[in-house]
């Protein structure tokens, strides 16, 4: 199954050691060999960075194990190709700007074939998977939210996000973290199997890591590399990456972060 992971942190952090153990997931032997993505916010911005290829292979990955861009907010995806065919267009995490604000989105799941309800040109698909018509479709249902100016109310923009999830819980398989540079919302389902479609596992689990004041800016906090004092993060994960409390996301159940912490 494809791999998602997320993370929401007061202070702008690198990703080290638990970037290496994900992307591990991204090579033959462990079944997500068709491409890699990640998005690192900077404000209103984000670098996104994708290949079609093997995560695990790839030396772009292995330059950001040691020299990725600080980030407070992450999302990334590590490729199982089900629908669509290996090639940029449909390697994930998707990213459009919508209100002066960079989105990013990564599924898991599949949701059989539907008509977008969109009419903008911007929001139509470049490629031909699941996963970026769904985001398409968010993005049209946020977008009359998002152009009145300035950042839509929190309460606002979780409404539409709920809308969407519970919509397309009834049409398939989804797992996805989506941000809008302001929040990170992780929706957890099931697992999918390949060939063996959902299973009962939790699709998604979070681990919240508290701050600690007064630690060497070289101390790690809980495999990250900091660029400072240990921050308040919030990592979400397709499977667990270390040995450290991971709570898993009911189906159908949201969670949504802000620096950091869990606010809904």
């Amino acid at each position: 199954m494809c791999q998602l992971l997320g993370l929401s942190s007061s202070n702008p952090i690198r990703l080290t050691f638990n970037w290496e153990s994900f992307v591990m997931r991204g090579s033959q032997e462990e079944g997500n060999p068709d491409g890699w993505g990640v998005a690192y916010f900077d404000g209103v911005d984000a670098m996104l960075l994708r290949e079609p290829t093997p995560a695990a292979e790839s030396p772009m990955v292995q330059f950001l194990t040691n020299y990725a861009p600080p980030s407070d907010l992450i999302v990334s995806h590590v490729r199982r190709a089900t629908h669509g065919d290996r090639n940029l267009a449909n390697t994930q995490p998707f990213q459009r700007v919508l209100g002066g604000h960079t989105h990013v989105f990564a599924h898991n799941g599949f949701v059989p074939p539907f008509k977008l309800s969109n009419t903008s040109s911007w929001l139509l698909p470049q490629g031909d998977t699941d996963s970026e018509r769904l985001f398409c479709q968010l993005l049209d249902y946020l977008e009359p939210l998002w152009h009145r100016g300035g950042i839509p109310p929190f309460e606002k923009r979780f409404e539409v996000v709920e809308r969407f999830a519970h919509e397309i819980l009834e049409r398939g398989a989804s797992n996805f973290l989506y941000s809008d540079g302001v929040n990170l919302f992780a929706h957890g389902h099931r697992r999918t199997i390949p060939g063996d479609g959902v299973s009962d596992e939790p699709g998604l689990y979070v681990n919240l890591f508290q701050s600690k004041t007064g630690l060497d800016m070289a101390t790690p906090c809980q495999g990250l590399r900091t660029e400072g004092n240990c921050s308040n993060q919030a990592l979400v994960s397709t499977l667990p990456l270390n040995d450290h409390q991971w709570v898993p996301l009911k189906a159908g159940e949201i969670a949504c972060f802000q620096s950091g912490q869990r606010i809904k």
